[in-house]
């Protein structure tokens, strides 16, 4: 069996400043949350972080979100700065989801228009899903 069949994402991309990627955690006990920044391409500043906040949040419902202490962006762990105009920066939030509220949310502000995506696999189900849209994909291909 492979365990991460019994999983299910949760994904956004954007083409602004701003991301913002809430996540119903029920019925799962761990998350991975890859946050990915596209290239800064040419005239990107490679002095600054790409992002100017970036963190975790958790909320009772889908709204109103308090930050995770240890998930805080320039307080708890450094922000990327590009390595080069060409590089793709990523962070990633491993989440024991036992003890937190039901929803999480990713909130972003980047440093300057541009792409970015966020994606989160949620683990260590109660119950499996079984096909694509429980699993929160169009096609789900097992082998």
């Amino acid at each position: 069996m492979n365990h991460l069949e019994n999983s299910k994402t949760v994904a956004t991309v954007v083409d602004s400043t701003t991301l913002s990627l809430p996540i119903d955690t029920k019925g799962f006990d761990q998350a991975s949350i890859d946050v990915v920044f596209e290239p800064v391409g040419e005239g990107g500043n490679l002095s600054v972080p790409i992002a100017s906040a970036l963190t975790l949040q958790q909320s009772d419902t889908n709204g109103s979100y308090a930050n995770i202490t240890g998930f805080v962006g320039g307080t708890d762990f450094t922000i990327p700065t590009p390595a080069s105009n060409t590089s793709v920066e990523s962070v990633r939030f491993d989440v024991d989801l036992r003890g937190k509220l039901r929803w999480l949310n990713v909130d972003l502000t980047l440093a300057a228009s541009g792409g970015c995506a966020a994606v989160a696999r949620l683990g260590r189900a109660e119950d499996g899903p079984d096909s694509a849209t429980a699993k929160g994909v169009d096609v789900a291909v097992t082998g």
